[in-house]
C-alpha cells in the first residue's frame, strides 16, 4: 500500500504546462486528489475550499507570487489554513530566495524540473511531520 495514497494536493503555478507536468510526476508516485490554481490569490481560496494536505507552489507568478501566497496563508485567520504545508517547486535556486522562503515556514523546497523520487520524499516528510515545518532543498 502506498503510504501517500489519497493525499490532497493543490498545485499552484501560472504555467499550464508546468501544472500538467507536476500532475504527471504525481501520477508516477501514486493516486492523489489534485486541484490547481494559476496564481497565489486564487490559491488562497482553493486552500479554504479544497482543504489540501499539501500545496506545491511556484514562486514566480504574475499577480501574486508564491512567497506572497505563503505569507498570506501564514497570516490567515483559520488555523487549518494557516498551517497548511507548502512545498516550493521553482527554478530559483539562489540562496537569498531559499532563505526568504524558509522564513515563511515552508515544508520543503525543490528545484524544477523535479524528479518523482525527490517529490515523493518531500511528500513523505509532509505526511509524517504532523504539521511541523521541515526544511530541505533538492534538485533533480
Amino acid at each position: 500500500m502506498n503510504d501517500l495514497e489519497g493525499l490532497r494536493i493543490l498545485i499552484v503555478d501560472d504555467e499550464p504546462f508546468m501544472r500538467a507536468t507536476i500532475k504527471a510526476v504525481l501520477r508516477a508516485i501514486g493516486h492523489f486528489g489534485v486541484a490547481e490554481a494559476d496564481d497565489g490569490d486564487i490559491a488562497v481560496g482553493e486552500v479554504e475550499s479544497f482543504k489540501p494536505d499539501v500545496v506545491l507552489c511556484d514562486i514566480s507568478m504574475p499577480r501574486m507570487g508564491g512567497l506572497q501566497f505563503v505569507e498570506q496563508l501564514r497570516k490567515h485567520r483559520a488555523a487549518r489554513v494557516r498551517n497548511t504545508p507548502v512545498v516550493i517547486l521553482t527554478g530559483h535556486a539562489d540562496e537569498a530566495t531559499v532563505l526568504e522562503a524558509a522564513q515563511l515556514q515552508i515544508s520543503g523546497y525543490l528545484i524544477k524540473p523535479v524528479s518523482p523520487k525527490l517529490l515523493r520524499v518531500q511528500l513523505q516528510k509532509v505526511r509524517g511531520s504532523s504539521g511541523d515545518r521541515v526544511g530541505g532543498v533538492g534538485g533533480s
